[in-house]
This record gives C-alpha cells, structure tokens and sequence, in this order.
C-alpha cells in the first residue's frame, strides 16, 4: 500500500445532507458517492442506520399505498418520494407491476410469494 491513509469524519448534519442529496437529485448513489469521494457502501450504511433510529432500532417491513384498476386504465400518480408511484396493475396471464420510484418497474407473477416480494421492493426502493 502507498499513500496516507483517510478516515474521514461525517457530522450527521453532512450525512443527512448527502442522503438528501441522492434522494432529489436524480442521481443514482454511485454518482452522489463520487462526487463527495466516498464509496457507495458508506451511503447505503448511513441510510439503514437513519432508518433504524428512526424505527427505535427495528428494521421492519412497512406498507406502501396500492390502488386496483381496471387493466384499461391508468392508475394515478403519487407524490410521495420514497413510496411506489403506481402499485397494482394487472397484466395479462395473471402478473403484476409495480412502478416505483427512480422509474424501476417489478413484473412479477401472481404466485411470488410474500417474502421474496418483500424483498423485491425493498432493493428497489433503495436503489
């Protein structure tokens, strides 16, 4: 190895400052992560600390808003960041989508089960 070592110190104001950051500005984590000089890993980490002192320490599965609609018509949209835009449209043969935000759709079949949709949403959302 050559070079200095860093370790740098982030004050939680900095942190929220870059979680904000990748949250509005339409940049994926990679980019914010490079424009401040630090890996992809550390945003991801800071978030699901934010998120577990938030929730008191517990890293629980939340409920997001779905609406049902005819397959002819187009579910409507929602302005919440951080939730799915559009939930719960049927597809033929018996799938379903999900468009979340950042633009990422799931399409999956009816029968996944619960878990692993679950999980789906969840590396979704925080992509």
């Amino acid at each position: 190895m050559t070079g200095i070592e860093r370790r740098r110190g982030w004050s939680e104001e900095q942190k929220r400052a870059i979680l904000l950051e990748v949250a509005t500005s339409g940049l994926g984590v990679s980019a914010v992560a490079r424009q401040h000089d630090i890996l992809p890993q550390q945003i991801y980490a800071w978030r699901r600390a934010f998120r577990l002192a938030a929730t008191g320490g517990r890293d629980t599965p939340s409920f997001l808003p779905v609406t049902i609609v005819p397959a002819s018509e187009e579910p409507p949209r929602s302005d919440r960041s951080g939730e799915c835009e559009k939930a719960g449209r049927a597809i033929r043969g018996g799938k379903v989508e999900i468009r979340c935000k950042g633009g990422r759709v799931l399409k999956f079949d009816h029968s996944l089960d619960a878990a692993t949709l679950r999980a789906l949403i969840r590396v979704a959302e925080e992509a």
